[in-house]
């Protein structure tokens, strides 16, 4: 530890009980640990940052910050020696939690902890934030520290940080529009924030994550809730041992996941307002498309569709697996179909399916007509009522 160091120097100064010599002193020894920081056993690192902190305070701040400004961006400064220095006063700690240096991540954290939004806002600028640090800083809930974090895309956020911006941006509309441009937030805080943002806000929400289409027409039951009777027109509730089924896409994915694609087919055709038959034949589709448009219609998220798409493609192939260029093909179309797109061809298949429910109707009530020979000791419909 002594090597290349002079001692007389230090014994020197050491006599010196003035701030000026205390600095001198503090000087020393930092520079000793700067210099020879990478050949210290550890119980000497712990041991002379310990020595450098008991000596902080007897020190002229001016010196203190010299020394900041020196080694701040110093890639040989070993991190409990840039430590001390973070601990200090905000003026001589900006330096060396600013610059890029061997600080670690619990390092930062435990700054942010102890000194809060002064230290805070200064590592908010700081490159190479790690989430660990950005919980810390938005635990803080300070709207200047957020609006600086959301502001930078390659700055990580957890859900918990996300969820401590959102309890501020209540309040502040910039935060709000922010948080909503954030790639990482989740649809359930989306959600959230659409109950009580600011108008424009909820309207980007809403463009983002389709909300409205998650809410069926007056004919359809609403998406994510349980499923209510259907107009005489439509198929009647569903139900199970007595009870009604809750419509989710949790629901729909654990319905194919035990085998019961029947069950899967009537929650669609209730969540789609789409005839049976017409499910049935969309269903063996192998591609995928028309899975990916009524996933679309009926706002279900990229992963629940995906899920969806590969218990389908299990169960028709009766295998165990999906080549990932299947899979990535339908992923790709889902990526590239629009909501609007999807409901209207929806709506268009629904015309389609009831002219054709109509064509049959009629096409059965002319049989008995066309050919009454066929069967002449058969009652007509009419006089089967009767």
């Amino acid at each position: 530890m002594s090597e290349g160091f002079d001692l007389k120097e230090l014994a020197l100064v050491a006599r010196d009980k003035s701030p000026e010599g205390r600095s001198k002193m503090f000087a020393l020894l930092a520079r000793l640990f700067w210099r020879r920081g990478a050949i210290m056993k550890p119980k000497e690192k712990v041991m002379l940052a310990e020595i450098l902190r008991l000596l902080r305070p007897k020190t002229l701040t001016q010196a203190r910050m010299e020394l900041a400004y020196e080694m701040a961006g110093s890639t040989l400064a070993e991190p409990e020696l840039l430590k001390v220095f973070a601990e200090d006063e905000i003026e001589v700690a900006s330096p060396v939690l600013f610059s890029t240096n061997r600080l670690e991540p619990s390092d930062l954290v435990s700054v942010i902890e102890a000194h809060g939004i002064s230290h805070g806002s200064v590592i908010a600028r700081r490159k190479g934030l790690t989430i660990s640090a950005v919980d810390a800083l938005a635990r803080l809930e300070d709207p200047e520290i957020l609006r600086r974090l959301l502001a930078d895309a390659d700055v990580p956020f957890s859900i918990p940080a996300l969820s401590s911006a959102a309890l501020v941006a209540m309040t502040d509309v910039d935060l709000q529009r922010l948080l909503c441009e954030r790639r990482e937030l989740p649809e359930s805080l989306a959600e959230d924030m659409v109950t009580w943002a600011d108008p424009d806000v909820q309207e980007s929400l809403n463009n983002r994550f389709l909300f409205d289409a998650m809410v069926a027409s007056a004919q359809q039951p609403v998406y994510g809730q349980r499923a209510a009777a259907l107009p005489e027109t439509q198929p009647a509730p569903m139900t199970e041992e007595g009870g009604e089924i809750e419509l989710t896409p949790a629901s729909m994915i654990s319905a194919l996941r035990g085998g019961n694609l029947a069950l899967f087919q009537a929650q669609v055709a209730h969540l789609a307002n789409l005839r049976m038959g017409l499910v049935r034949k969309l269903m063996n589709e192998n591609g995928g498309d028309s899975i990916a448009f009524i996933a679309r219609a009926i706002g279900l998220r990229r992963d629940e569709f995906a899920q969806i798409y590969l218990q389908i493609r299990k169960l028709g192939t009766k295998t165990g697996g999906i080549g990932a260029a299947d899979l990535g093909q339908a992923l790709d179309f889902f990526d590239r179909t629009e909501a609007a797109q999807a409901s209207a061809i929806i709506a268009r298949w629904r015309r389609e399916s009831a002219r054709e429910a109509l064509t049959e109707s009629e096409d059965v009530a002319l049989v008995p007509a066309a050919d009454p020979a066929s069967a002449p000791d058969e009652p007509r419909p009419t006089e089967t009522a009767s």
